[in-house]
C-alpha cells in the first residue's frame, strides 16, 4: 500500500468514527511514524509503505479511533512555541493554558521574585 492509499484508508476510518479533523491527524500520525514532516507525505504520496511501517500506522489509527489523543499517540504537544513530550500521565496543554500563562507573565513582570523576611 502506498503513503496516499493508506491515508485515504485512515481518514475513511476516523470519519466513520467521528473523529474530528481526520485529514490532519491522519497525516500527522503517518509523519511521525515515518519521521518526517508532513510536507513528504505529499510529495511522496505513490512511496510504499512496508509491512511493519503499515501495521504501526494501523495500530495508530485504531487507538485514535478508541479515543485516544493524537498528542498521547505521537507523544507531542506544542505549548508555548515549545514542543513537550506528553503520554498519558500527563494532561495535554492547551490553547486557554497559553493565555493564563501569557498573563501570569504578564502579571509577574516587574515584581521581585523574593520572599519578604
Amino acid at each position: 500500500m502506498n503513503i496516499k492509499e493508506a491515508l485515504e484508508y485512515a481518514i475513511n476510518l476516523l470519519k466513520e468514527h467521528n473523529i474530528n479533523e481526520p485529514i490532519i491527524k491522519a497525516r500527522i500520525i503517518l509523519a511521525n511514524i515515518l519521521n518526517r514532516d508532513k510536507e513528504y507525505l505529499l510529495i511522496h504520496e505513490n512511496g510504499e509503505l512496508n509491512g511493519s511501517l503499515l501495521n504501526a500506522f494501523e495500530n495508530n489509527i485504531k487507538k485514535m479511533c478508541n479515543g485516544m489523543p493524537v498528542q498521547y499517540i505521537t507523544n507531542k504537544q506544542e505549548f508555548m512555541g515549545l514542543e513537550f513530550y506528553v503520554d498519558e500521565n500527563v494532561l495535554i496543554p492547551q490553547p486557554d493554558t497559553e493565555i493564563l500563562v501569557e498573563e501570569v507573565i504578564s502579571m509577574c513582570r516587574g515584581r521581585s521574585l523574593r520572599r519578604p523576611t
